[in-house]
């Protein structure tokens, strides 16, 4: 067999997909004895067979959202924002797929088209690929006037329920007064609005739940204001500055009694009126959450009476007292079922003008981070934004923190820091420190990390391909479309292993706005959707494995 014959570095580096298929059929690259994933030896598998025939497509009227961590179910929303609507994923292998290609002139044979376009496969693919399993009108009778937010969708018990949002803009709305009695650190300098939390069962195509949340604010752009862990689901009020714990049990949400925020566990609730005997108004003191006072208490107490800086540090201590009190909480993240990651930043000042640097840069918000433990509501660390112990905690345990894993190979999504080269900048004892702050202030604003937004797509693995990760990146947001397309190259040998042809259609200039392109990955096959977005206009296009396109190793 050509196998026994290859060297052992050869069989190791070998990039021939027949010698790929050996590979895996034998078990040969795979180390029993590894701690990582089942099936994570299979990386370098996915060098051989790439997105690498990219198909203009035409699609229903519909926003297109996400797949599934499973692969099989592909996610939309209607153009009302009113229906929310589930594809079956038919899979690549398809005969209706080949058949198209080969209509259009995509054959088997090797051929250096990697771009393909035409007016029957661009109507005809997407219907071939997926098919409509069913739509949910959710949006209707009293909850008529609520839309659905696009950005917004969470996975629960390993893809059978998602989490959706609806949420209905407020006019004029006032808080209660017991409203700042009861939360004591209420940030009413945000639009308020209601918000309904659906439960979908994916399975079977019905709502188990509705949660609302009326006159709120939640930050449900990207999933940043919910974090899930488990049944867990934490949902940060910016308004009312605490936290909602609730549990996922068979399908439907259990709020649990205790807010994160406003006061302890076993704090019993006085009217802040009737004790002082006043009306509240903009001259009441209220008393600042009792996680700001452990957090002083913490700090506090990491001063040394006996150290040569004892007398400076508690004069920054008090110094910084007034920022502690006033900070507010902007982003927050279960790590586990009990412990949380909270940022804390300044509170905005009404003035709109931003302070400058003596460098001439605007001032960066300064920053909190820190670790509280519900159960015992304790705070366990506090670390300011240029701290290098948090960095070391961004660097290493960042795959831990971003908290999702693919359903096929076990493998936590790609990442920066988990990137070689960046490890081996930031983890190096002999870096300076001023190199290590700066690293801490560009990094640790990473962190906490929303909820399932980042794509464990095996073509995005930083250790596998290298690419320009500032036209595409794990991280599902919105990038500026690029004039040229996007090449991917095997990191190992440097080669062109496929390229993502999503050109603008424009090049970009100040008189012009900006062109944006997101992508929509499959978690593990060679399948990545591309939606280009200038203005009002959409344009699709499909990523796809072609066994016949070659690709072209002198392309600049």
């Amino acid at each position: 067999m050509i196998l026994e014959k290859l060297s052992f570095d050869q069989r190791m580096q070998t990039q021939n997909l027949v010698h790929m298929l050996q590979n895996r059929e034998s078990g040969f690259t795979r180390n029993k004895f590894s701690q990582t994933p089942q099936l994570s030896y299979e990386r370098q598998f996915y060098k051989a067979i790439t997105p690498c025939l990219t198909v203009g497509i035409s699609i229903p009227p519909v926003y297109l959202r996400k797949f599934t961590p499973d692969g099989s179910k592909l996610l939309a929303f209607s153009h009302d924002q009113r229906s929310f609507i589930v594809y079956s994923y038919k899979g690549l292998g398809t005969s209706g797929v080949s058949q198209l290609l080969s209509e259009a002139g995509v054959g088997s044979a090797e051929t250096y088209i990697d771009r393909i376009d035409g007016n029957h496969l661009r109507s005809t693919i997407f219907e071939q690929l997926f098919k409509p399993k069913y739509v949910l009108r959710l949006c209707q009778g009293d909850s008529a006037r609520f839309y659905l937010h696009r950005e917004f969708s969470v996975f629960l018990e390993d893809s059978r329920y998602v989490l959706l949002a609806g949420m209905c803009i407020l006019q004029g709305c006032n808080l209660a007064v017991s409203d700042y009695e009861r939360y004591p650190d209420v940030f009413d300098k945000v639009d308020p609005f209601s918000y309904i939390f659906y439960v979908v069962d994916l399975q079977q195509g019905v709502v188990t739940d509705e949660v609302r949340l009326p006159q709120d604010a939640i930050s449900l752009s990207h999933n940043h204001g919910i974090s899930v862990h488990g049944h867990t689901i934490a949902i940060l009020s910016r308004l009312r500055q605490s936290i909602y714990i609730y549990e996922l049990v068979n399908g439907r949400l259990i709020k649990q009694e205790h807010e994160i925020g406003p006061r302890p566990l076993h704090c019993a609730f006085q009217d802040v009126s009737s004790m002082f005997m006043v009306m509240l108004d903009v001259n009441t003191l209220l008393p600042i959450t009792h996680i700001k006072q452990r957090v002083l208490s913490f700090l506090y107490r990491q001063i040394q009476p006996d150290s040569p800086q004892a007398s400076q540090k508690y004069q920054d201590f008090y110094k910084n007292f007034d920022f502690i009190e006033n900070m507010i909480i902007e982003k927050m993240q279960l790590i586990d079922s009990d412990f949380l990651l909270l940022r804390y930043e300044e509170r905005p000042k009404d003035s709109d003008v931003t302070p400058i640097l003596v460098t001439g840069e605007p001032q960066p918000p300064r920053r909190l981070y820190v670790f509280y433990a519900m159960s015992s509501e304790e705070v366990l660390g506090v670390y300011h934004d240029d701290s290098v112990d948090l960095l070391q905690i961004v660097v290493q345990f960042y795959d831990k923190l971003c908290n999702v894993r693919s359903l096929q190979t076990g493998d936590a999504p790609s990442s920066p820091s988990s990137h070689y080269f960046m490890q081996q900048n930031c983890i190096n004892p002999n870096k300076s420190a001023p190199f290590m702050r700066q690293a801490a202030l560009r990094y640790n604003p990473t962190v906490p990390v929303s909820t399932q937004s980042f794509s464990t797509s095996p073509y995005l693995n930083y250790n596998v391909f290298s690419y320009d990760d500032k036209l595409i990146s794990p991280l599902e947001r919105p990038k500026a479309c690029s004039v040229e397309p996007i090449v991917f190259r095997d990191r190992a040998t440097n080669l062109i292993k496929f390229r993502f042809n999503t050109k603008a259609h424009r090049p970009p200039s100040q008189f012009t706005p900006r062109e944006l392109c997101a992508f929509i990955c499959h978690p593990f096959e060679p399948l990545v959707l591309s939606i280009q977005k200038c203005m009002h206009v959409y344009s699709y296009k499909l990523h796809i494995y072609n066994h016949g396109t070659v690709v072209e190793q002198f392309f600049n």
